[in-house]
């Protein structure tokens, strides 16, 4: 595949997913899938924890994880990223950086829509343009595409108003801009949208039972060669844990996803195979700095000096995880965080030399945090709380709901000292930090702060170097600059979800950095 320029940025899924709680002790498949000769036929049955809700798997509206999981298998993309990061062709065979504000691509030929339609570039230009007049969080990738052109049936243009790093890396996200037919996808109704595909992947939705399944039917029309194997597709969904461990024992599914390791252990010890796991997923503790102790960057200090990252990961999370950085230690693009690090190895003298200085010994800081959801989490903040006392730190802990947490997110609502919003992976590294300071970020609390404001250049800067080399060197500043002033507290970062299957009947299968299952086009079923 032809290329000039290209950024190591992980995929991204927006929205918040849970926690793992413990590291699973027995095998796991690690990177290599199952060996044998693939034979087709066959329906696996997969346990999973949630339909999607808002959107459906209307692409141009959902963005969860739920969603976006099946998505995967129905829509494509015009690049995709290995699990290194490194951009490969999708239903693009190749692109051409003709320069900083112009992307031609070359479609891939003989491409079918599940309804036996042909993919071209008219479809392409319909899917961006509909992208643009959306409402989802996705179209922040196209804040500086200025028109998307045919060049012929397998030829695309796309020019930008400025240089834009970050252009690249959403194109080449799996879950991102997923292409549509303008046939089928522009015919259909909103509702026809939200439970049906109109993509060119290897399985079409085809039936949707609300909190009972949603299966999904080879696509015969499919451009991979043999592929898919499987000839269906039905996703349990079973909301509790132990109850799709249940049906793991009992044999009536063949794979399923936990968010509790412990839970994946017993499918394990009961002798499935557990995929290999990657901590993509932060857990970001944004601060509130516009009054109360933490508005002086010396108390900041001493709070992420009070904490031992090391035991928070060992004890709290049974090793479940990594010491990281804003962006997650997961993210093929995250820098190692190291011993120099600022403020990130514990020293409690020089914690309460720096309270000291600032004339609060003994502050007493508020943490807030998802009480009804994200339970894997809650020994963290427990740990947490028994380090700082050691620096004369009180934490109060918060547990709060949902809907009482969500205003936060969605809509900027202000909060007291800190909250704990734990995120996926981004498309683009420099989505990590926008949160907390662009001028729109829902925990932008910063605005006239001095202590952001290299920060914010850093950013600035980060997004408009498409030279791969450079922006990383600016990520590691910038990661290193939020480290320095405490704009963020980060304990560590974990997997999203443990991935278990029956390696004796689901040959094939390898999981993704990105938890988009995209393998299961590779996977069959022993018959």
């Amino acid at each position: 595949m032809k290329r000039t320029r290209t950024t190591a940025a992980v995929i991204a899924a927006i929205g918040l997913v849970t926690a793992l709680t413990a590291c699973s002790s027995g095998s796991t498949a690690g990177d290599t899938a199952s060996g044998g000769t693939p034979v087709s036929g066959g329906t696996l049955n997969y346990a999973i924890d949630a339909q999607p809700t808002a959107g459906g798997v209307d692409p141009m509206v959902a963005t969860a994880l739920a969603a976006q999981t099946i998505m995967d298998q129905s829509y494509e993309t015009l690049l995709t990223k290995n699990d290194d990061g490194d951009i490969e062709p999708g239903l693009a065979t190749k692109y051409d950086e003709v320069d900083d504000t112009t992307y031609d691509l070359t479609l891939r030929k003989g491409v079918k829509f599940s309804d036996g339609s042909d993919f071209t570039a008219e479809d392409v230009v319909y899917t961006f343009e509909t992208y643009q007049k959306s409402t989802t969080s996705k179209r922040a990738y196209l804040s500086k595409l200025t028109s998307v052109t045919a060049k012929g049936d397998h030829e695309v243009e796309f020019t930008l108003s400025a240089a834009d790093s970050t252009f690249l890396n959403g194109l080449s996200n799996r879950e991102t801009f997923m292409v549509v037919s303008s046939d089928g996808y522009a015919d259909a109704s909103a509702d026809d949208r939200e439970k049906q595909t109109y993509g060119t992947g290897p399985f079409a939705v085809t039936d949707w039972k609300d909190g009972v399944s949603i299966t999904l039917t080879k696509n015969k029309y499919y451009w991979g060669s043999k592929k898919p194997y499987l000839d269906e597709i039905v996703f349990q969904i079973i909301p509790d844990d132990s109850t799709r461990l249940a049906a793991v024992q009992q044999g009536s599914v063949q794979a399923a996803w936990f968010s509790d390791g412990t839970v994946a252990d017993q499918a394990v010890s009961a002798g499935w195979t557990q995929g290999k796991t990657y901590d993509t997923q932060g857990l970001p503790i944004f601060i509130n700095p516009e009054s109360g102790p933490l508005s002086d960057v010396r108390v900041r200090r001493a709070v992420s000096l009070a904490l031992d990252r090391d035991a928070l990961v060992d004890t709290a999370m049974f090793g479940n995880g990594k010491v990281s950085y804003v962006t997650p230690a997961g993210d093929p693009s995250s820098p190692e965080v190291t011993k120099d690090t600022p403020y990130y190895t514990q020293n409690i003298k020089k914690a309460k030399a720096l309270l000291k200085e600032a004339g609060q010994t003994s502050p007493t800081i508020e943490l807030s945090y998802f009480g009804d959801a994200a339970a894997s989490q809650h020994p963290i903040y427990e740990l947490m709380q028994q380090q700082l006392a050691k620096a004369g730190i009180t934490l109060k802990l918060e547990s709060k709901s949902t809907s009482e947490l969500a205003p936060i997110f969605t809509a900027g609502q202000s909060f007291t000292d800190m909250v704990s919003l734990p995120w996926s992976f981004r498309a683009d590294p420099t989505f990590y930090f926008d949160p907390f300071l662009s001028e729109a970020g829902a925990e932008n609390h910063w605005d006239g702060n001095a202590d952001a404001d290299k920060a914010k250049e850093l950013l600035a800067a980060a997004k408009s170097e498409t030279d791969p080399d450079a922006k990383a060197k600016l990520i590691q500043q910038l990661d290193d600059e939020v480290a320095s002033q405490v704009l963020v507290l980060v304990p560590m970062s974990v997997p999203q979800h443990f991935e278990v299957w029956d390696s004796a009947k689901l040959q094939g299968y390898t999981t993704d950095p990105y938890g988009s299952r995209v393998a299961l086009k590779d996977a069959w079923l022993e018959q």
